[in-house]
């Protein structure tokens, strides 16, 4: 049969309550019971040695125990209270106001014979060394002629004591009832309190996944539920965002591949129809479009390795003022050409990086191109690499061209995002080269981060770990 979380829940709650119940009531009776005997043995010996000149002044007048039954009888008779009486160590009070009648008492002489039983019940009686320890000895002319003894003294209840014990025992019964039952509904109350937000949890999971990725969960407490509410609103949230940066992503790929698609269908028609003639320039054109369609398979190809965790890098100890040169050089040229200043500021002491030299050089020269599409004649981009510590070499690429808009720049390394969304794919670029570096830096163990003033250029900044340290 399978039970609820909230039924488990109240049936260990009930279990704990009846086992932890169970165990208070009976160790608490036992205990109460204990001491309430030993109570009333101290005041039943107290009373003896209260009641024993009583019985010494009839030895006396009498000369003997003769009519000693008339006192007994007189003596039960007379109702008593259980009250202070000295202790070893100084006077303590016992059972004040309580009222007690009915006591047995005992007579014994001084060979230990019985003489008289209140109870009338001398053949049952039978006194050890130890009762008759227990007893008040009664004295006259300074020679023990008998013993005087309480029942109670004995540890024996008369119906009185029973009945109040009893009463106590039914008292702590019923308590414990009580406080099971108060304990049962608090149970109930957090069990249902816990359940609540589980099951709102466990119904918005289903819609999540059946598609619905706005579900959210009110967060009603700072507690562990509270921290689950968050901790699942994050995630819907994080797989909303996903979700919408992969249809973008897949409309973006779309519209790339369109492009170049649509060009190549267009010539070829032409030609075909005989429009246009298949002359060099327009076979180099034809060209230049499938290049631009295999460079972009590619980045898309290497992107989702470097997302997935399968690129393959060749890792090894790179010498990072080599690999800044070598970049530099490659593109040198180009800046030549646009009119841009191009320069290194590499520091004197330089620990080699662990990772993969050509993968490494790709994410400079992504960096550098995109710095050279965005600063204009006469601006000026820099190269710099410096130490960070003994741990970590850090490489920065700054340009003094347009700048980033400021709520652009969080997303400057998302796919096919451009700043500019006047630019088009030959002015722009892919939109993958910044991501690609992202993924490929993050592939070597380090970090890529970029900021900017708009209107007065950008700095990208990526650290790679030490080669001793990777």
């Amino acid at each position: 049969m399978k039970y609820s979380l909230r039924t488990r829940l109240t049936l260990s709650f009930l279990g704990i309550i009846v086992v932890t119940a169970g165990l208070a009531v009976v160790l608490a009776r036992r205990i109460t019971a204990d001491h309430f005997i030993y109570m009333v043995c101290r005041a039943g010996q107290a009373h003896a040695h209260d009641l024993s000149p009583t019985f010494a002044d009839h030895y006396a007048q009498s000369g003997g125990w003769n009519g000693v039954e008339a006192l007994i009888d007189s003596q039960v008779n007379a109702d008593w209270r259980l009250r202070r009486y000295s202790w070893p160590g100084g006077s303590r009070p016992m059972m004040d106001a309580t009222e007690i009648s009915g006591e047995r008492l005992l007579l014994v002489d001084a060979n230990g014979q019985l003489i008289a039983d209140s109870a009338g019940q001398n053949a049952d009686v039978h006194l050890s060394a130890a009762d008759l320890g227990k007893g008040a000895p009664i004295v006259v002319g300074g020679r023990q002629v008998g013993t005087l003894i309480v029942a109670s003294g004995l540890g024996t209840l008369t119906p009185d004591q029973s009945a109040f014990l009893s009463r106590v025992n039914t008292l702590m019964l019923a308590a414990a009832i009580v406080a099971g039952l108060a304990i049962l509904l608090v149970g109930s109350f957090q069990a249902q309190r816990i359940v609540a937000p589980v099951r709102t949890l466990a119904d918005a999971a289903l819609r999540v996944a059946s598609g619905d990725l706005s579900q959210r969960i009110p967060v009603a407490s700072d507690d562990e539920l509270g921290d689950m509410a968050t901790a699942f609103n994050t995630m819907a949230a994080e797989l909303e965002r996903q979700h919408t940066l992969r249809r973008r992503a897949m409309a973006d790929i779309a519209h790339e591949l369109r492009t170049p698609l649509s060009v190549l269908q267009i010539d070829l028609e032409s030609i075909e129809d005989g429009l246009t003639e298949p002359t060099p320039d327009v076979i180099a054109g034809l060209q230049q479009e499938v290049a631009l369609l295999d460079r972009l398979v590619e980045d898309l190809r290497m992107l989702s390795l470097a997302e997935a965790g399968d690129l393959q890098l060749e890792v090894q100890p790179v010498d990072v003022g080599e690999l800044v040169q070598g970049a530099v050089k490659h593109v040198r040229s180009a800046a030549r050409e646009k009119g841009v200043g191009l320069s290194t500021e590499l520091s004197d002491q330089l620990s080699p990086v662990a990772g993969d030299a050509q993968r490494l050089t790709q994410v400079l020269l992504n960096l550098l191109s995109n710095a050279l599409r965005h600063t204009p004649s006469n601006g000026r981009i820099t190269v710099a690499a410096q130490q960070i510590g003994g741990k970590e070499v850090q490489v920065t690429v700054q340009d003094t061209g347009d700048g980033i808009p400021p709520g652009e720049l969080p997303h400057v390394f998302e796919r096919f995002h451009r700043p500019d969304r006047a630019r088009s794919r030959d002015t722009g670029g892919s939109g993958l080269g910044l991501t690609i570096a992202r993924s490929l830096v993050e592939a070597h163990g380090g970090r890529i981060w970029a900021q900017s003033v708009e209107g007065q250029g950008s700095t990208f900044t990526f650290t790679l770990p030490a080669a001793t340290e990777a």
